[in-house]
């Protein structure tokens, strides 16, 4: 607590995977072997960090992995690999979020799913065009949390959360998407 004051707001980056043990229901590895090196030392940092902002209702903006995170501290489920789930439930899964051989973003819209969102009400309109993402993980599911999904796209028949608001405090929000990619290819 005494390292926060003076705190204003809280800016949560992208990263590497979560690690399974820290999901709602906690999962086996995933098995893809790029994507086996969590670091626990963040996980437990981001999560305690996220947790008190939270509690404090500090002003939090959480990108990329930091929207999984918000919704793991939430007690959300996290898709450990959308084309692995989209097998499992037998639907066509076109869409990619990472292009593995360049390495670049993929943009996609997202549909504003809550009118009434903070998102909305920011951004005035009801689909964010080209948002530029990086991850093969997403939400599950905020049922049952503190929290709501504020944007979603649809791949293959099937919604993944790319927003989520914390309805419980003046400014917690993830985007699953990087907007700070926009400000530096743009800006």
């Amino acid at each position: 607590a005494e390292g926060m004051k003076g705190i204003d707001a809280v800016v949560f980056t992208g990263g590497e995977d979560i690690s399974p043990t820290l999901f709602k229901e906690v999962k086996e590895w995933h098995g893809i072997e790029a994507e086996k090196d969590y670091n626990p030392t963040r996980d437990v940092s981001d999560y305690l960090l996220l947790s008190y902002c939270i509690d404090q209702d500090i002003p939090t903006l959480c990108i990329c992995r930091a929207a999984q995170m918000l919704a793991v501290v939430s007690g959300a489920p996290l898709i450990q690999d959308i084309p692995t789930f989209y097998a499992q439930i037998g639907a066509e899964y076109a869409y990619t979020p990472r292009d593995a051989e360049r390495r670049g973003y993929i943009s996609h819209d997202a549909e504003i799913t809550a009118p009434n969102s903070l998102l909305h009400k920011i951004l005035g309109q009801a689909v964010i065009t080209g948002t530029p993402s990086w991850h093969h993980q997403a939400i599950g599911s905020l049922e049952g949390t503190k929290a709501i999904a504020t944007a979603s796209t649809v791949a293959g028949g099937v919604e993944i959360v790319e927003v989520l608001e914390r309805t419980d405090c003046r400014f917690v929000v993830g985007v699953q998407y990087h907007p700070e990619y926009v400000l530096t290819e743009k800006g």
